[in-house]
């Protein structure tokens, strides 16, 4: 029985899962990477969802409580964060498309015909020699 009891202490005392989508987890709006592929997560009715993907050369990156996510190289169907919802941006992938964020994923808006490309001018994003 002494055995038993050693057992059941030393599995309370066991580092915690760390955190993948679908998960479990406590304390709503807790960012955390998921370490099986660059992006973030966040704590939502004790469930880990995908709050964006991280396809920027720094990934997602454990800041003291929170955590960082580098979302310049997201393209097509990436997950874009709640912020980012109706937002516009350049396809990274050579600026052939403009994007934009449409219910958490970026899909394409408008496609530049060649040799035009996606940049700024006095209008905001548009396709542009």
């Amino acid at each position: 029985m002494r055995w038993l009891w050693i057992l059941v202490v030393l599995s309370a005392c066991s580092a915690p899962m760390p955190p993948v989508a679908g998960g479990p987890c406590f304390g709503d709006n807790i960012g955390r990477c998921d370490p099986s592929t660059p992006r973030l997560l966040e704590c939502v009715n004790e469930t880990w969802t995908i709050y964006a993907d991280c396809h920027g050369a720094k990934g997602c990156v454990l800041n003291n409580e929170t955590a960082d996510c580098d979302t310049t190289g997201n393209s097509i169907g990436s997950r874009c964060p709640p912020s980012s919802e109706g937002k516009v941006r350049c396809d990274p992938d050579g600026g052939v498309n403009i994007l934009r964020c449409v219910n958490g994923t970026l899909t394409t808006i408008h496609e530049c015909a060649t040799p035009t490309r996606c940049g700024i001018d006095d209008g905001g994003l548009t396709c542009i020699d």
